[in-house]
C-alpha cells in the first residue's frame, strides 16, 4: 500500500512538472520545476503593438504594425496623420491631418496650402513659387520657375534676364526691374569682383583715383595719366 501511494505521488509531481506550472506541496512551490507552458502571468496582460488596443505608452494601435497607414510599427503616430479611438483603449482609427479637398498638403508635420495667405512649405513667396503658381514680377524666387516673367535674379523676380556686373533687379526703389547700380557705389561687392573698382552708373565697373589704367574709358573720372586713373 505505501508502495502504491508513493507510486502515485512520484506520477503528480511528474504530471505536474510537463504541465509547465508550478506545483504546491505542503503549501510551498517546488523551486525546480521551471515553468515551460503558456504565460499566464504579468508579462501576459503587457501591451502588444497591433493588437487593436491602444494600452501603455502606444500612441495609436490600428489592429496592425504595417507603416504607411498612420500608425507605424512600433504603434506611434506617423507625420502627417492623426490618430483617435471612440473609446479609451479602443483600436484607432487614423487619417491624413491636412484637408485634400481644402488644397492642404503636409510639409514637414504642417498642413500648408496656396491660399493660406502665409509664406510656408516649399514657397518662395507668399501662396507662389516652389510648389504654387509662379510669383509675379518683385516677389521672392529662387529659380526661373519660380516666376511668371521667367527671370529670377538676385532672389527676385525681374522683368528681363539680369545678371551682368552692375546692374542687379533687387535695388531699393526698383524691385523687379533690372536697372543700373548707382554711379560710385562703394557697397557693392560682389559687382565689380569686391575690388576697389565702383560702378559708373551706366552698368560697368571703373577704376578709381590712383587705381593702375592704360587709358581713360578705365577710369571713372575718364582721366588716365602716366598709368594711374586720375
Amino acid at each position: 500500500m505505501a508502495r502504491k501511494h508513493v507510486e502515485r505521488g512520484f506520477l503528480w509531481i511528474v504530471a505536474c512538472a510537463l504541465s509547465g506550472y508550478g506545483c504546491m506541496v505542503e503549501g510551498e512551490f517546488l523551486e525546480d520545476l521551471v515553468p515551460s507552458g503558456p504565460d499566464l502571468g504579468v508579462s501576459a496582460l503587457e501591451t502588444r503593438c497591433g493588437d487593436s488596443l491602444r494600452q501603455g505608452k502606444e500612441a495609436c494601435d490600428d489592429g496592425n504594425t504595417a507603416p504607411g497607414d498612420g500608425c507605424d510599427t512600433a504603434c506611434e503616430v506617423e507625420i502627417c496623420w492623426t490618430c483617435e479611438e471612440v473609446l479609451p483603449g479602443a483600436r484607432s482609427t487614423c487619417g491624413p491631418q491636412c484637408d485634400a479637398a481644402a488644397g492642404q498638403s503636409c510639409v514637414m508635420g504642417a498642413c500648408v496650402s496656396c491660399s493660406d495667405g502665409v509664406r510656408n512649405g516649399y514657397e518662395t513667396d507668399v501662396d507662389c513659387g516652389g510648389s504654387c503658381a509662379p510669383c509675379t514680377q518683385g516677389l521672392a524666387c529662387g529659380k526661373e520657375g519660380d516666376c511668371a516673367t521667367g527671370f529670377c535674379s538676385g532672389g527676385v523676380c525681374c522683368n528681363e534676364a539680369c545678371g551682368a556686373a552692375c546692374i542687379r533687379c533687387d535695388l531699393e526703389g526698383s524691385v523687379g526691374i533690372c536697372a543700373y547700380v548707382p554711379e560710385n557705389e562703394t557697397h557693392e561687392d560682389r559687382a565689380c569682383g569686391g575690388g576697389v573698382s565702383v560702378c559708373d552708373g551706366k552698368g560697368a565697373c571703373k577704376n578709381v583715383a590712383t587705381q593702375a589704367c592704360t587709358k581713360g574709358i578705365e577710369c571713372l573720372s575718364g582721366k588716365c595719366l602716366g598709368g594711374v586713373c586720375q
